[in-house]
């Protein structure tokens, strides 16, 4: 088995191609071509109903649908640039099931090896954690970031954030 070769999603511009390689509803060695539709895009990575935690994905319209996460997301110089991990979807059929609308996302391959590298010396993959959520999906609010809740016991609460603030600088 000959490893594949691992490029950069940092060196990714939009609008350049990508193939997105996986087994979408069951069919196995299926790709699928599209192109980098945006870069950085915010996307949560918990469970339905958690929203605190994002990742900055690479958006494609190659067709990602459920059984290509975990594949990989090549660009055309044959290179992984990111593993495919979510789609945005309309809301389910009768049958239960929604899939692909032409908005895909991967997880950058630079934020993979950090995670890889993590697991193989530790066992566990940790990330930072403010504890709050800012306000999103509204108006860029030109004096700052809202924060719109604080988790208890987190360092957003521990430094006095709350709900309402406005934070202008780092």
């Amino acid at each position: 088995l000959t490893p594949a070769a691992l490029g950069s999603s940092q060196a990714l511009r939009v609008g350049e191609g990508v193939v997105a390689i996986g087994s979408p509803l069951g069919l196995s060695s299926t790709v699928t071509a599209g192109i980098v539709s945006a870069l950085h895009r915010p996307v949560t990575t918990g469970s339905v109903g958690d929203d605190s935690s994002y990742i900055n994905a690479v958006q494609t319209d190659a067709a990602i649908n459920p059984g290509n996460s975990g594949g990989p997301l090549v660009n055309l110089r044959g290179q992984v640039v990111g593993v495919n991990s979510a789609i945005a979807t309309t809301g389910g059929t009768a049958g239960g099931e929604s899939g692909n609308i032409g908005v895909g996302f991967a997880i950058p391959i630079e934020q993979v090896r950090i995670t890889a590298d993590q697991i193989l010396r530790t066992g566990q993959a940790e990330y930072p954690v403010i504890g709050a959520k800012v306000r999103t999906g509204t108006q860029v609010d030109s004096d700052g970031a809202e924060i719109d809740s604080v988790m208890p016991d987190t360092p957003a609460d521990r430094s006095g954030l709350e709900k309402g603030d406005v934070i202008t600088e780092v």
